[in-house]
């Protein structure tokens, strides 16, 4: 059985495809989209007047998921 070459560098990588040298770009992108939803959710609550309340579910399962994968990442030091 042939063996597959590993493709993790020393250092340079956490886990198996996640660089830590490059995770501030993801976190800030992260954050952005949380931060986008949670002003939609927001906005809904102060100017909705029949409140969708899947609309709402949704919403918070996509901002729950996010900040659960923005926990998940290795801190960075490149911001």
């Amino acid at each position: 059985m042939a063996t597959r070459p590993s493709h993790k560098h020393a250092g340079s990588t956490f886990g198996v495809s996640i660089n830590i040298n490059h995770t501030g770009a993801l976190r800030r992108q992260l954050i952005s989209e949380i931060t986008d939803l949670e002003r939609q959710v927001h906005e809904l609550k102060v100017h909705g007047k029949a409140v969708d309340l899947s609309l709402m579910a949704s919403y918070t399962e996509l901002i729950s998921s996010r900040r659960a994968y923005l926990k998940k990442l290795p801190n960075s030091w490149c911001w």
